[in-house]
């Protein structure tokens, strides 16, 4: 992590006021009144969101939000903010008594959670209301994805604000996200028709078959979760060595033609000793997450170990733009962190594989990383 963005507690600290002012608002104008099939959604999307974290820590294959919409479809915004506000106090009294540990390690990520669950879902309200008098299916339809598109955007945010890394907020996978708001958009519709029919017993049919068809969901990501891992280094979430013997096997049985680009710090052990593994880990973490949001999404970083980095760039016509980035920003680093502010630097050594010549990776990592050395001492003898 960078470090924390300087708006972030002030920024958590307003959002959060402004939800229970909203809130309080809204009980004071409208009944709570909770309706059996109310306070089924509540503990049946407790149940979806605890069995999702029983696979992954990461959010995204919950139908916990999913389920809470039927409550726009059915209930005044009173009610609905009582049902996120139940479902988050049975998640967090579940996870207790299951694993022991709380589910958010600080009060300002729990009512952060809750109002970004309350705003996303008063905006799926809003949507809804302001559609239903046109068109039914069209208002399930802008709900869910009102409700999906809120609660991503809030995600996102503060994201951003407590890592300072717009690469760790990003969406890194559109695909998956617009498969997700699709089923969740055909199951809010199964849902509003379905008790519009058959009221609460289409409801509880529907949750019946909603259980097994996430646990199929949250087992296949957790097994691409699995392969993700061994190909990736636990420190800085580049690729890993294992992952560039691969990537260089390939385009070598392939005769794939490749430049690859080492990496290696300047006095990393002068850091390390200065201000302590610690903070050199920071600055891996740093450096990683810096060259990677100056490169396209073609082109990869891999740790080939300690403080050595390579980037292996397939098209001739990018590799003098990559060449380019990565220069000025080697000019350019400085990890900063409270009162620490340390500048950094690193040197490059690079190898054009042209498909012609018989070598082995052994023999290509062997020649760049040589070509590296060479610069460093270059610069060396130019600064002594």
């Amino acid at each position: 992590m960078i470090g924390m963005h300087r708006c972030y507690k002030t920024y958590i600290n307003s959002f959060v006021t402004i939800t229970m002012l909203a809130s309080a608002y809204i009980f004071m104008n409208y009944e709570t009144n909770m309706p059996l099939l109310a306070l089924l959604i509540a503990v049946y999307a407790a149940v979806l969101e605890i069995v999702m974290l029983t696979y992954t820590q990461n959010s995204g294959a919950s139908f916990q939000g999913t389920v809470t919409l039927l409550a726009v479809f059915l209930y005044n915004p009173a009610v609905c903010v009582s049902i996120i506000t139940i479902t988050l106090i049975l998640e967090t009294i579940a996870f207790k008594l299951i694993n022991n540990e709380y589910l958010f390690n600080s009060y300002d990520k729990l009512l952060y959670n809750w109002a970004m669950r309350v705003i996303s879902i008063l905006s799926a309200k809003v949507a809804f209301y302001l559609l239903s008098s046109f068109n039914g299916l069209l208002a399930v339809i802008a709900a869910s994805f009102m409700n999906n598109a809120i609660n991503a955007l809030l995600l996102m945010i503060v994201i951003y604000l407590y890592t300072n890394d717009k690469d760790d907020a990003r969406v890194h996978s559109i695909h998956s996200m617009v498969s997700f708001l699709y089923i969740s958009v055909l199951i809010n519709i199964l849902q509003f028709y379905g008790y519009e029919a058959y009221g609460i017993n289409a409801i509880v049919v529907i949750f019946m078959l909603l259980m097994p068809f996430q646990t199929s969901i949250l087992e296949k990501a957790l097994e691409q979760e699995i392969k993700e891992s061994v190909f990736l280094d636990s420190l800085t979430k580049a690729y890993n060595k294992a992952s560039l013997s691969k990537q260089l096997t390939d385009y070598l049985h392939g005769k794939v033609p490749f430049t690859i680009v080492f990496m290696d710090f300047d006095n990393f052990k002068v850091i390390n000793d200065t201000y302590g593994h610690d903070v050199g880990d920071k600055i891996l973490q740093h450096f990683a997450n810096s060259v990677k949001g100056n490169l396209r999404k073609t082109d990869k970083l891999y740790r080939f170990g300690g403080d050595e980095f390579c980037l292996i760039v397939d098209k001739d016509c990018d590799i003098d733009v990559v060449i380019d980035r990565t220069y000025k920003l080697k000019d350019n680093l400085i990890f900063e962190e409270g009162n620490l502010k340390i500048p950094y630097t690193f040197t490059i050594g690079k190898y054009r594989y042209t498909g012609e010549d018989t070598l082995t990776e052994e023999e290509i990592i062997g020649t760049v990383s040589h070509r590296m050395l060479q610069n460093k001492l270059k610069m060396q003898m130019n600064m002594a």
